[in-house]
């Protein structure tokens, strides 16, 4: 019914443009732990996380970038994102990753690109990137259409699992074919994800 990204997000005074997949990967196995390997300054990288119990998202990441393999011993685990974000905005070389609508839009971090080879980094947001000074004013977009195209590399599709043969199976149809509506989609979007329709 929508579709989900996840994006990777750095202090504004880190200048770096993005990460492609393999570079992610091995900072959060630990093999990358300066910035400079991946052309940034001389710095070392604070890779953060949420624990693996939070839920989907982080499963997600360890299944899809790291493969099932466990973080390495340089990833400092937050409970939140709002403590991550927090992070990220007094630490210069911290590295946070979660679902684009709770990154792409914030004023105290820069969202940063990412893709499979250098040549094909794609932004989680519209460009160009809003500057935090223009921020909360105006705020980075989710880029839609790279989600739906499937041009950004992380996207996954969010379902409606309804139980067959149960008393809310009605209700759950219901709900699942109102999110299928122009009205549903356009709640969806309103919540922050991209659209399916």
């Amino acid at each position: 019914t929508a579709i989900d990204g996840l994006a990777f997000a750095v202090s504004p005074d880190l200048k770096i443009r993005g990460l492609t997949l393999a570079q992610i990967t091995a900072i959060y196995r630990g093999t990358i732990r300066n910035w400079q390997a991946v052309g940034g300054p001389n710095l070392p990288i604070v890779p953060l996380t949420r624990p693996v119990a939070a839920g989907g998202t982080i499963e997600w990441f360890v299944e899809s970038v790291l493969e099932g393999k466990p973080f390495g011993p340089n990833v400092e685990t937050v409970n939140t994102t709002t403590e991550a974000l927090r992070r990220l905005g007094n630490t210069p070389g911290a590295l946070y990753f979660a679902s684009a609508p709770e990154v792409v839009p914030q004023c105290t971090i820069t969202p940063i690109a990412i893709g499979k080879t250098p040549d094909t980094l794609v932004p989680p947001f519209q460009e160009p990137l809003v500057p935090a000074s223009d921020c909360p004013a105006r705020r980075n977009q989710l880029h839609a259409a790279a989600f739906q195209s499937g041009q950004y590399p992380l996207t996954r599709n969010l379902f409606v699992v309804v139980k067959q043969n149960s008393p809310s199976q009605p209700a759950g149809e219901a709900y699942a074919n109102l999110l299928l509506t122009q009205e549903g989609q356009d709640l969806i979007a309103k919540a922050g994800f991209v659209r399916v329709r």
